[in-house]
């Protein structure tokens, strides 16, 4: 059983708070944002067992091993099980795990069942910060399955990753939204798959399913009409998305307006008393 203790999307005044008060790696941007919600969304401790998903190049896993000694371990395969150059971004992997002996580097991906080197019920905390997103579909119920092993019972889960404002396609898609969200219950399995990533709650109910518990949602803070009017919603600024092009090779035909979805989830102990969340920052025992 889980606890939604959090749910919500990236909004310009924590960002622009966040930045302004010198929070780690908070900057005008998405990957600042999330950086700055996970260092902010919990008491790090000495005796803290961390796995980062997906770091990468990220400066997090140390930081957080120098600020609050943490035992910080990192999965990340940096695109060498599939050799694709995207990861690797034209550095050397190897070189930076060298440089970097205070965090544990396991050179797998999430989502193996069988083999995974990860040690299961071991981790306090399983972090991601714009790493998620890249899962493909028919792989998001192993990726949360195995996330779930590998979390010890009270320990939590943080995690934040890219969404596209539902506007992409004009009112088309805002429409293909808004019936996903609402006829969520009676779509088909494969539609849901395909389509995971469409709406904030549309992946927030698939991976209520493969942990196989019920997260209430805030339908209204999620909500397409929400991500495509709010003005205090945090968009990706053009200068940054045109870097990350830049910098990973990629063109595409079209800049998407993009947001990020953060969460974190509790894991209850067995026989624990479970918290349902009405709206951000509200809460109520059942």
């Amino acid at each position: 059983m889980y606890d939604l203790a959090q749910v919500g999307i990236a909004d310009t005044q924590r960002l622009i708070r966040w930045a302004s008060n010198d929070v780690f790696a908070a900057k005008l941007n998405l990957k600042g944002f999330d950086y700055a919600w996970i260092i902010t969304s919990r008491h790090w401790s000495s005796s803290d067992r961390v796995l980062d998903i997906g770091a990468g190049y990220s400066a997090l896993p140390q930081h957080l091993v120098s600020r609050f000694h943490c035992e910080v371990w990192a999965a990340d395969d940096f695109g060498m099980q599939s050799g694709d150059r995207f990861w690797t971004r034209d550095k050397k992997p190897l070189e930076h795990i060298s440089a970097h002996p205070e965090v544990t580097f396991v050179l797998e991906r999430v989502g193996d069942l069988q083999s995974s080197s990860l040690p299961e019920n071991y981790f306090d905390c399983i972090y991601s910060a714009s790493a998620l997103e890249h899962v493909p579909p028919e792989q998001i119920r192993n990726v949360w399955r195995h996330m779930h092993r590998l979390l010890k019972p009270g320990g939590s889960m943080l995690h934040a990753l890219d969404i596209v404002i539902p506007t992409h396609s004009g009112l088309l898609s805002v429409a293909k939204a808004l019936a996903t969200d609402t006829l969520w219950p009676i779509l088909p399995p494969s539609y849901r798959r395909r389509n995971a990533y469409y709406t904030p709650s549309a992946y927030l109910r698939l991976i209520a399913s493969a942990l196989e518990c019920k997260l209430r949602l805030p339908t209204r803070e999620l909500g397409p009409i929400r991500l495509a009017l709010d003005p205090q919603v945090a968009i990706e600024p053009l200068d940054w998305a045109l870097n990350r092009l830049n910098k990973d090779g990629i063109l595409l035909d079209f800049i998407p307006r993009t947001t990020s979805l953060f969460f974190e989830l509790r894991k209850l102990p067995a026989n624990a008393e479970h918290t349902t969340i009405l709206s951000e920052g509200v809460t109520r025992r059942k």
